[in-house]
C-alpha cells in the first residue's frame, strides 16, 4: 500500500520505545533509488554474492546469538507491536537475536535498500509494500521462500488470496504481514443532519448528490465540505479508476487515457471544483477525525486511530462502486534478502515463522489494526470478538472478498507513483483537465515502461 502510513501516533499511556543507534530515516532518497533499480544496482555476477549486514546495536546478554536485521517501515505505536513480539522471540529460544532498524515510511525502506546494496550492505528481512517487492524481485535481488517452509509452518499458514500476491512463477518471493484496504468513514452525525441514509454511498453518482446535500447544512457552527482528499498517494485513486472501468495498465500496456479511465479523474475534479463538495487535505485522516469533514477513504489501518480520536458516532462501509467494484489492496510484508548468508537467511526465517503463527500474529492483527493475514488470526476467537463488537472492523473483513491487487505498472515500474501523485495533485488543487493530466501521465512513463519491459517479459511474463 501507500502508499498508506505504516504507522500512527501512539497510544495515550504507550512509551514509544527509543530507536537503535542505526534507526534509519530514508526520507528524500526515493529519486536516487530509480536508476540502482533499473540497473539492477549494478552489482555484476551474482552467483554466490553474500553481502555484510548494517551495524547495528546487540544487548551484550545477545552477543553470541545468531543476529537478523529487519528494515522496517512501521513506526510509532506498530512499531512498539513488533519489537513486544520479538521479545517474545527472544525469550523463546536461545540462539538467534533480531534487531529492527526503523525507517519512516516504506519510501525509506526501498530507496535506502537500493543505496545500501551499491554499499555492499543488506539487511536480512525487509518490510516491503505491495508495490516494491516487484521491483526487488526484478533487480533477483529476492530469496525464493517455498523450500523453507515445512509440516509445522506450511503454505497453508497464510490467507491464500494474500499469498498469491507475493508469488511469482510459483514461487513465494513476500509474505503477506500488515495487509488493508481503503474504507469509506462517514461522520453520522453530518449525514443525518444532511437527511442522509446511515450507510455508505452505494455509487460514485450517488456519492456526488450526497455531497451537494451537505454542503446545504451546518455542522457544529459551520459548513463542512464531504470530502478531503488525498494527494500523497495514488492508492485510492487506483481503486476509483477501477470503478470507473478503467485502469493504469493491461500488463505493461497503458490504459490511463482510455474514456473510463479519465471519467475517473474528471469525477473528482468536478466534486472538488465545480460542486465544492471535496478539497486536497494535508491529513485526511486528522480532518476527518476532527469533524472538518463528512467523509474519507482511509486504510483499514485507520480504523483504531480514528476511533480514539474521533468525539463523534462515524460509520465504515464499502468503497463505491460505479461500472464496477473498486477495492486495491495495499500495505506491507515481508522478504530476506537473496544476498544474505544462508545462516543469515535461515535465522530471518525463523523470526518470520514466529511473527506469523499463534498468539504473535493475533497480537499483531489486533495491536497494529491492520487485517488478519494468517490463518491463526483469521480463525482467532479475539479477533472473531472484535467483529461480533464492533460492525465497522467487520466491513473491513467482508471487503477483502472484492479486492485486488495493484495494476502491474503500480508494481514494476516505480516511475508509476511519482508520476501519478502529480497527476492527482494538478486535478485536485489546480482544476486541470483529467484528460491532459492523464495524457501526460502516459507520455512520461512510456521510457520507463520500455526501460523494465524486457526484465518484466523474462521475469514475470504473462504470470501476472
Amino acid at each position: 500500500m501507500p502508499i498508506h502510513p505504516a504507522g500512527r501516533a501512539p497510544r495515550r499511556g504507550l512509551r514509544r520505545p527509543a530507536p537503535s543507534r542505526r534507526t534509519l530515516l530514508g526520507a528524500g532518497l526515493l529519486g536516487g533509488a530509480l536508476p540502482l533499480l533499473s540497473g539492477c544496482f549494478g552489482l555484476g555476477d551474482t552467483d554466490g554474492l553474500v553481502l555484510e549486514q548494517p551495524a547495528g546495536d546487540v544487548p551484550e546478554k545477545y552477543r553470541d546469538r545468531q543476529r537478523v536485521v529487519i528494515w522496517s517501515a512501521y513506526t510509532a505505536h506498530n512499531a512498539e507491536v513488533i519489537q513486544a513480539n520479538l521479545d517474545a522471540f527472544h525469550e523463546a529460544q536461545d540462539d538467534i537475536f533480531a534487531e529492527v532498524q526503523i525507517f519512516d515510511s516504506y519510501d525509506g525502506v526501498e530507496s535506502k535498500l537500493a543505496a545500501s546494496m551499491q554499499a555492499r550492505q543488506v539487511p536480512d528481512i525487509a518490510v516491503f509494500s505491495d508495490v516494491v517487492w516487484n521491483r526487488f524481485y526484478l533487480a533477483e535481488a529476492l530469496e525464493p521462500l517455498g523450500g523453507y517452509f515445512d509440516e509445522g509452518f506450511g503454505t497453508d499458514s497464510f490467507d491464500e488470496r494474500f499469498l498469491k500476491e507475493g508469488t511469482v512463477k510459483d514461487e513465494i518471493w513476500w509474505l503477506p504481514f500488515g495487509r488493508s484496504t481503503p474504507l469509506f468513514y462517514y461522520n453520522r452525525e453530518i449525514f443525518e443532519a444532511a437527511g442522509l441514509p446511515d450507510r455508505a454511498p452505494e455509487t460514485f453518482s450517488e456519492y456526488r448528490d450526497w455531497g451537494k446535500a451537505v454542503g446545504e447544512v451546518e455542522y457544529k457552527g459551520k459548513k463542512v465540505p464531504m470530502r478531503a482528499y488525498v494527494g500523497g498517494d495514488d492508492w485510492y485513486f487506483q481503486g476509483s479508476i477501477w470503478a470507473f472501468g478503467g485502469a493504469y495498465s493491461d500488463g505493461l500496456d497503458m490504459r490511463l487515457t482510455t474514456d473510463a479511465s479519465i471519467a475517473a479523474l474528471e469525477y473528482d475534479r468536478a466534486f472538488i471544483h465545480d460542486d465544492g463538495s471535496g478539497y486536497l487535505a494535508a491529513d485526511a485522516t486528522g480532518d476527518f477525525s476532527s469533524g472538518a469533514c463528512a467523509s474519507a477513504m482511509q486504510s483499514t489501518g485507520s480504523l483504531s486511530g480514528i476511533k480514539e480520536a474521533a468525539t463523534f458516532d462515524f460509520g465504515c462501509g464499502f468503497l463505491p462502486r460505479e461500472k464496477d467494484a473498486g477495492v486495491p489492496t495495499g500495505g506491507g510484508g515481508l522478504s530476506i534478502l537473496r544476498y544474505a548468508s544462508a545462516e543469515r537467511k535461515q535465522a530471518a526465517w525463523e523470526v518470520i515463522k514466529f511473527l506469523s503463527t499463534g498468539q504473535r500474529t493475533i497480537d499483531w492483527t489486533l495491536g497494529s489494526g491492520y487485517v488478519p493475514c494468517t490463518k491463526d488470526a483469521i480463525e482467532s476467537d479475539e479477533v472473531a470478538k472484535l467483529a461480533a463488537q464492533d460492525p465497522r472492523y467487520k466491513v473491513a473483513l467482508d471487503q477483502l472478498e472484492i479486492s485486488r491487487e495493484p495494476d502491474i505498472v503500480r508494481r514494476y515500474v516505480p516511475e508509476t507513483l511519482v508520476e501519478a501523485k502529480n497527476a492527482i495533485q494538478s486535478v485536485y488543487s489546480a482544476g486541470e483537465s483529467a484528460e491532459k493530466v492523464l495524457t501526460r501521465m502516459e507520455e512520461e512513463l512510456e521510457p520507463a515502461i520500455d526501460r523494465v519491459r524486457e526484465k518484466f517479459e523474462r521475469r514475470v511474463g504473462t504470470d501476472t
